[in-house]
C-alpha cells in the first residue's frame, strides 16, 4: 500500500510540476546581470512565456566583451531551446577579437530585432563647446582632446574613431572598465567626451553633467529632441545605433525559428512591454528577413572601417 501511495504521490508531483526541459526556453545574456542587454531581456522574458507557452529563463554568461556567452550559444543544440540576446557589439566583436572561438557568419542564425537605441555624443560641460563644430575646430587648432570608452574595440571606443575619421581629427583614446567608470570619468574632467546609449547618458545631460552636442542618427532624439542630429551637425556619415536582437544556433530547425520569430513579434508588440522598451529608448523592431538585411549590412559596414582605422584583431 505504501509504494502504492508514493506512486500516486509521485504521478501528483508530475502533473502538477511546472514546464519540464522541453518546455523551457533560455534567453542567453551574455554580459552580467543589471546591465542594458539584462534589462531588455528581462522585460521581454514574460510576453514571450505568453506567446511560446513555455517557461523562459534568463540566463547570464558575461566575459571577454560578450564573445563567452555568444559561444556558448553557439555551441548549443540547435532545438530552438537556447537563443542569444546578442547587441550590435556582435559584429563589432567578430572583427576585434582575436582567436574568435566561433564564426559570426555561420554557427548563429538572426531571429528578430527587438531595437534600436541612438547613440549620442557628450562633452564635460567646462570644455566650454556648445557644438559640434566648435569641438572640432579647437581639435583641429591643435587642443588635444580625449574620449572614454568600455575598452580597446567596445562600441564606444568604435563611435570615437567614427567621429575622428568623420571630422578629420585625432582625439585620443582613454579605455576604462564600463561606461559608468567612463562617464565618471568624464564628470570629473579626466578625459573631454564619451559617446554611448542616449538611455545612459540622458540622466547626466537632464542635470547638467554634461553637455549634449550630436545624435549619432539621421533625426533626432525623442528623450532629447534639442540635440541635433548628425545631419543637422554637418556629418551625416556619424551615423551608428546600439541594437539588441534574438539569434539561434545554426541549424535550428525552420519550425522552431518561425515560432520563436512570431513570439519575440507578439511580446515586443504586447501594449506594455512596447511601452516599457519604449522608455528604455529602444524602436524599430525587425522580423528574421529584414533583421537578417539589416545584419548583412553591419557586417558591409563596419568590417571595412575597423580594418581602416586598425581596431581589426584579423
Amino acid at each position: 500500500m505504501r509504494i502504492l501511495f508514493t506512486w500516486l504521490a509521485l504521478a501528483g508531483m508530475l502533473a502538477a510540476a511546472p514546464a519540464g526541459a522541453s518546455d523551457v526556453v533560455r534567453l542567453v545574456v551574455p554580459f552580467s546581470a543589471g546591465g542594458p542587454v539584462d534589462q531588455v531581456t528581462r522585460i521581454l522574458a514574460p510576453g514571450l512565456e505568453a506567446a511560446l507557452g513555455a517557461t523562459v529563463v534568463v540566463e547570464n554568461r558575461g566575459g571577454a566583451g560578450g564573445t563567452v556567452g555568444t559561444n556558448y550559444v553557439a555551441k548549443s543544440a540547435p532545438d530552438g531551446r537556447t537563443v542569444l540576446m546578442a547587441t550590435s557589439g556582435f559584429v563589432i566583436s567578430s572583427e576585434t577579437t582575436p582567436n574568435l572561438p566561433y564564426d559570426p557568419h555561420k554557427d548563429l542564425e538572426p531571429i528578430a530585432l527587438v531595437g534600436q537605441v541612438q547613440t549620442l555624443l557628450v562633452v564635460r560641460p567646462s570644455l566650454g563647446v556648445d557644438s559640434l563644430a566648435e569641438l572640432v575646430a579647437r581639435a583641429k587648432a591643435g587642443e588635444p582632446l580625449s574620449f572614454g570608452s568600455t575598452g580597446v574595440g567596445g562600441t564606444m571606443h568604435v563611435g570615437g574613431e567614427l567621429l575622428n575619421r568623420a571630422a578629420g581629427i585625432h582625439a585620443l583614446h582613454v579605455p576604462y572598465r564600463g561606461a559608468a567608470p567612463a562617464i565618471t570619468a568624464l564628470i570629473g574632467g579626466e578625459i573631454d567626451m564619451v559617446n554611448a546609449d542616449v538611455p545612459v547618458l540622458q540622466p547626466y545631460v537632464k542635470s547638467g553633467r554634461v553637455k549634449a552636442l550630436v545624435i549619432y542618427d539621421t533625426k533626432r532624439s525623442v528623450e532629447l529632441p534639442d540635440v541635433p542630429d548628425a545631419v543637422e551637425a554637418g556629418y551625416p556619415q556619424l551615423l551608428m545605433s546600439n541594437w539588441y536582437s534574438a539569434m539561434v544556433p545554426a541549424g535550428t530547425p525552420a519550425a522552431d525559428k518561425q515560432k520563436l520569430e512570431q513570439a519575440f513579434l507578439a511580446a515586443i508588440h504586447t501594449p506594455a512591454i512596447a511601452k516599457r522598451l519604449a522608455e528604455a529608448g529602444l524602436r524599430g523592431p525587425l522580423g528574421t528577413a529584414e533583421f537578417r538585411k539589416k545584419l548583412d549590412a553591419e557586417f558591409a559596414r563596419w568590417v571595412p572601417f575597423l580594418r581602416e582605422t586598425g581596431l581589426s584583431a584579423r
